[in-house]
């Protein structure tokens, strides 16, 4: 058996990584595994990170010709480690097809050992693996350095890599894969669809004209949407989760900021945060982008999420997205409760969108109440559990079915996913015998609970994002004294009642109103709330 070389002595990461590698079973050499997904399986997933590939391509194509080595290659990889696309001389590509470094691949530390995409992908930060350094030895042919891409949003959005032969010099790729990366986080931030104003500072005042000072937007309460990684090592901010809200970063007000946007926009100004700094600045407001604008593709960019946009800081609905994620290449059966308007239907259309099997798995939806009694009612679900094969059958509520049938739902395995709602919650239909759900329980179903809206931590950042959607594009600031009158109603009809209300408040606005005020709303809601 070939085991790592003593003589070489491996920096601490690495050496921390090949722990890592010997608990994920790995042998140094263990035989080259050539599995890559089916061509579908990567066009999905090339499909899942669309705009990061697209905004990346000219950053990429730009480092390949500085790094200026035939014997080179340039990788991107998604969150998981999976290679999305290489770029380099045929030659060089042929060679490192020999060892699986190609488009398919997954390049996790669990599935190749130390090497530098999966070792990134762990640690969050730029790592460098040399020749032997590999955990495998197959991979020894090889010199490697990679930098993880961060999310707008926090986080991580993929791994740049560069490979070369191991006789090559790499030394100058650090700097330069740290630069593409920023870049390419920096446009995905100014391109997304997303908030209200955008923010640029820094301590001086020329570097606003360099494409990589801080950068930040908030929504129109002041709450951060997103940052790039030089604003958030200035502020602070936790690189993963970097929610925080204007006045917990600037001393200079909020809505001092909104008025240089709207009256100056692009302008410099003075800025003051709570360090006692005094930075120069610009703001805007910002118009919202058209879904696809600045891709070579039509379809709905997916690289954030549809259900990513769900998650807006209440905590309920966090553990929600990552349930229905940890779920995804799963047929475990799902049932949501949650009361009428809670966004039940809406948070299945986000599931499927962002994780259908294929392009064209169905979504059928039936309201189980609308049925007929008995037999039909069965030979209906039947012939739509056939109509959303490899799919999703979503069952309205799914209460109304008779429980004979609720009990014997779950026992077909046939590569449809079912998914059941209901506006009660879900242990008190089961106390009064109108839920047999023991199939459910037996196939490993999981529960999920829509809170209602008057409960939502995030309910600010909902009544922002609604107004944007009605707005058409206009920047709308909502002032705060309307967001403390709006939470004074108990809101029976949830996300939808509130939707609704907000686009009548905008139309009645007219098109040139700027700002949501408390006299914009009708007072008529609080005496139909009392």
């Amino acid at each position: 058996m070939m085991a790592a070389s003593p003589s070489l002595p491996r920096p601490e990461p690495l050496t921390a990584s090949w722990q890592r590698s010997r608990e994920h079973g790995l042998r140094p050499d263990e035989a080259l595994n050539d599995t890559a997904l089916a061509p579908g399986e990567l066009t999905d997933r090339i499909a899942a990170n669309n705009r990061l590939l697209a905004f990346s391509r000219p950053m990429i194509e730009g480092l390949y010709r500085q790094i200026g080595s035939p014997s080179s290659t340039v990788l991107l990889a998604d969150r998981q480690g999976m290679i999305l696309s290489a770029l380099g001389h045929t030659d060089f590509l042929d060679r490192a097809s020999r060892v699986a470094l190609r488009p398919g691949v997954d390049w996790s530390e669990a599935a190749m050992g130390t090497n530098a995409i999966g070792t990134a992908l762990h640690s969050g930060t730029v790592v460098s693996v040399q020749g032997d350094e590999h955990y495998l030895a197959r991979n020894r042919i090889l010199t490697c350095v990679a930098t993880p891409i961060l999310a707008p949003t926090g986080g991580m959005l993929g791994i740049l890599d560069v490979s070369s032969d191991a006789r090559e010099n790499l030394t100058h790729a650090e700097a330069l894969l740290r630069t593409t990366a920023e870049l390419i986080e920096h446009r995905l931030l100014e391109t997304l669809d997303d908030g209200f104003l955008t923010l640029h500072f820094h301590t001086r005042r020329d570097a606003l004209a360099d494409p990589l000072h801080a950068l930040v937007v908030f929504d129109e309460s002041g709450r951060l949407v997103a940052s790039n990684r030089k604003a958030r090592a200035m502020l602070g901010l936790d690189a993963k989760h970097p929610a925080t809200t204007c006045d917990a970063c600037f001393a200079t007000p909020w809505g001092t900021l909104v008025e240089w946007a709207a009256q100056t926009p692009d302008a410099p100004f003075p800025l003051y945060d709570l360090k006692g700094r005094t930075l120069i600045a610009r703001a805007n407001l910002r118009t919202r982008r058209r879904r696809n604008e600045g891709t070579r593709s039509t379809s709905v960019q997916r690289e954030d999420s549809r259900l990513g946009a769900i998650g807006l800081g209440d905590e309920r609905i966090a553990h929600i997205v990552e349930t229905l994620r940890m779920n995804a290449t799963t047929k475990v059966p799902l049932l949501i409760e949650g009361e009428m308007g809670t966004g039940k239907a809406h948070l299945v259309r986000a599931f499927h969108e962002d994780h259908k099997p294929a392009a064209d798995a169905p979504l059928i939806g039936i309201d189980c109440s609308a049925l007929p009694d008995g037999a039909a009612a069965e030979a209906e679900i039947e012939r739509a559990r056939a109509q959303a094969a490899n799919g999703i059958l979503f069952l309205v509520e799914i209460d109304a079915l008779p429980t004979t049938l609720q009990a014997r739902l779950f026992d077909a395995v046939d590569g449809t996913r079912l998914i059941g709602a209901a506006r009660r919650p879900l242990a008190e239909l089961r106390n009064e015998g109108r839920l047999d759900l023991r199939g459910f329980d037996a196939a490993g179903g999981q529960v999920l609970s829509l809170p209602p809206l008057r409960e939502r931590s995030d309910f600010d950042a909902l009544v922002c994002q609604f107004v944007r959607e009605a707005a058409g594009g206009r920047p709308i600031y909502v002032c705060p004294d309307a967001l403390t009158l709006l939470h004074r109603h108990r809101w029976p009809g949830n996300l939808r009642e509130l939707r609704n209300q907000l686009r009548l408040m905008l139309a009645l606005m007219g098109d040139e109103a700027s700002q949501l005020c408390p006299e914009d709303i009708p007072p008529e809601l609080f005496e139909n709330a009392a």
